[in-house]
């Protein structure tokens, strides 16, 4: 039932982006004049709509995405799949050209600003300690932190220069910076020091994690049992609360705890040990087999949260309207030096996710509830519209490029030129797709499917 409603969860999200994304560059096309020859939602045959002013908007058969065809502004990713570029003649001047392409990702932009700034006057709930200042209270066992020199009672002042006056802004800081030498300023005592730390890649996602813990007390309790994994068979279920692993009690934060726990264990004793759990108001034990991965990670099959308290976050829509516009920014800014990283081969693709991800993401939230759903779609509107930024033929940033290096040569190109642009264009996307897709398949099947 999850899978279903994940599928329309990710539907459901991807329209609302694609269109507004498609609106902006169909608003600004007619503000300037320009004939627009279509405006569909989804690519591929035409299903159903309407024509009206010489505009054909219409529904295709693959939902997942969707386009403006603007005569005038060059062949795109539509004409060149479906065979029917036509040289035409340039309408209007490249500047307005350019405005017409940088529509669609700014107002994805502005969509993310007032999605967040909704999210935030309504109200939204957050862990207690995600507030609070960042004081260490955990160092953990052989972790980053520890080799470092950090001790409990640090206080986080700031990261790479960055202020961190809650634990929310140091975690966002470390989970983006995996394998990144990271200058960290704390407090301890009178002094004032600086402590380099590279914060260690882990999870299938390869968020960065340094060891370095507020220390809230937590009982770990299983969200989803993968069926016929170890922790399935074992008789586990969802919602059973772990107590301890191999006699040892758990209740310590994070959530990362558990997994980590079970690995150690595992790794020092492959045999089965026990777990014990409480499943409403009764205590009982499971002997359990961790598998391992081709990794080398020893797992369960469990998927784990951590109860926390929460408090509602809610701000006046003035407020609401600042932070949202500083959550962008520094989400936009820390979009861009992981997309460098890519690039240098400092980060994983790992990082990023495709369509799979996003379904599992959005379903997760839409099951919360519409805040939270509403908040993830803030998020994915923000990559959306720096991801079309990028200088790739195929994607807005490409086309305006192209744009530029028209202007310098002070003439437009020939259709078969831009075509052969575009084409290259999509073996990229195809093999950037191919990689993001094959991620998301290793992050999300179970391993027994997984043969490579």
């Amino acid at each position: 039932m999850n899978y279903i409603e994940n599928i329309l969860a990710l539907v459901l999200v991807l329209s609302v982006l694609v269109f507004v994304h498609e609106f902006g560059h169909f608003a600004v096309a007619k503000a300037f004049g320009f004939p627009v020859e279509v405006f569909s939602f989804g690519f591929g045959k035409r299903l159903f709509g309407f024509k009206r002013n010489g505009t054909d908007y219409r529904v295709s058969a693959l939902p997942l995405g969707g386009y403006v065809r603007v005569i005038g502004l060059g062949p795109d990713e539509s004409t060149l799949a479906e065979g029917t570029s036509v040289e035409a003649p340039a309408v209007g001047k490249r500047w307005q050209r350019g405005l017409i392409l940088l529509a669609g990702p700014v107002m994805n932009f502005v969509l993310a600003i007032v999605l967040y700034a909704a999210v935030l006057a309504i109200g939204v709930k957050v862990p207690v300690y995600q507030l609070a200042p960042p004081l260490v209270q955990v160092v953990e066992k052989d972790s980053p932190g520890e080799q470092a020199g950090f001790l409990p009672g640090d206080l986080i002042l700031s990261i790479d220069g960055h202020a961190t006056p809650q634990w929310q802004d140091a975690e966002f800081i470390f989970a983006m910076n995996a394998r990144e030498r990271l200058d960290v300023l704390v407090a301890r005592g009178s002094q004032r020091l600086h402590i380099p730390v590279t914060p260690k890649a882990e999870s299938k996602y390869d968020m960065g994690q340094v060891g370095l813990e507020p220390g809230v007390p937590v009982e770990p309790r299983l969200q989803s049992v993968t069926a016929g994994d170890p922790a399935d068979r074992a008789g586990l279920r969802p919602g059973d609360v772990i107590l301890a692993v191999a006699g040892t009690p758990i209740r310590a934060f994070p959530q990362e705890v558990f997994p980590k726990f079970v690995s150690a264990v595992a790794a020092a004793s492959p045999g089965p040990f026990e777990i014990t759990y409480r499943r409403k108001d009764k205590v009982g034990t499971a002997r359990i087999s961790p598998r391992k991965d081709a990794d080398g990670v020893w797992r369960v099959g469990a998927g784990v949260v951590a109860d926390l308290e929460e408090v509602t976050q809610r701000f006046p829509l003035p407020r609401a309207l600042v932070e949202s516009w500083n959550r962008v920014r520094k989400d936009f800014r820390t979009t861009l030096s992981v997309i460098g990283r890519l690039f240098r081969g400092r980060a994983s693709m790992r990082t990023m996710s495709g369509p799979i991800d996003i379904a599992k993401f959005s379903g997760a939230e839409a099951r919360r509830g519409a805040v939270p759903l509403v908040a993830l779609m803030a998020g994915i509107s923000l990559q959306l519209g720096i991801f079309n930024l990028l200088p790739i033929p195929v994607l807005d940033g490409g086309h305006l490029f192209l744009l530029c290096l028209e202007g310098a040569a002070r003439r437009d190109f020939s259709l078969r030129v831009k075509e052969r642009i575009l084409q290259v264009g999509f073996v990229l996307i195809l093999a950037l797709v191919s990689v993001i897709l094959y991620n998301d398949l290793a992050k999300n099947l179970p391993a027994r499917w997984w043969p490579f």
